[in-house]
């Protein structure tokens, strides 16, 4: 009987999470970004042990700073989604999704005043790829925008990008064989693959 009421309460709780999460998304992909991105940290507040909550959360803050001109809301988000990730981190020790994520945030601050960051950020992303790549060598994320990453840096020194068009081909290949039993891992970039390669014409 307390074994039946424990799987009862664990298929509750474990629907009560997944439809939090779907609402989430929902509201991430109808552009209510702030909305989404407060409910992954409920989500992640009331969850023990999950970091993908908090890792959403700190991605939308992310995303949204990419093309933005205003300083304190650049700044605030980058904030926002740091702490995120670093209570992502105390949920999840060595994960090479929430290494790349973190990247991205920094990559966000180079891209936003590359003259301000660009010193102090840019060693942190190669620093957070490479330690990505170490814990998981065949994820597609970290390989196809750490190749990104390396194409952007070519281009400022005056190299030729198209020395990093074979990671993405790498890339490729580690999407079509990505898996994970794991609701909601993250399974996104995939979709830019084709952009990215523009830099290998």
């Amino acid at each position: 009987m307390i074994l039946s009421l424990f799987t009862i309460n664990t298929a509750i709780a474990q629907s009560a999470y997944e439809k939090g999460m779907g609402k989430a998304f929902e509201l991430w992909g109808s552009q209510k970004n702030d909305e989404a991105a407060n409910l992954f940290e409920r989500i992640g507040q009331a969850e023990k042990d999950n970091w993908l909550p908090f890792y959403y959360a700190a991605q939308i803050h992310i995303v949204k700073t990419f093309g933005t001109k205003n300083a304190e809301e650049v700044e605030s988000r980058l904030t926002k989604a740091q702490n995120y990730l670093n209570e992502a981190k105390t949920h999840s020790k060595n994960n090479a999704e929430i290494l790349i994520m973190e990247a991205m945030l920094n990559t966000a601050y180079v891209v936003y005043d590359g003259a301000k960051y660009g010193m102090t950020h840019s060693a942190k992303v190669e620093e957070l790829y490479q330690i990505a790549k170490s814990i998981e060598p065949e994820n597609p994320r970290a390989v196809l925008y750490h190749a990104e990453w390396q194409m952007g840096a070519a281009k400022f020194w005056g190299k030729d990008p198209k020395a990093f068009c074979p990671e993405i081909e790498k890339a490729i290949l580690y999407f079509e064989k990505a898996s994970s039993t794991i609701p909601f891992y993250p399974d996104w970039g995939k979709d830019q693959i084709e952009r990215i390669q523009q830099n290998c014409k």
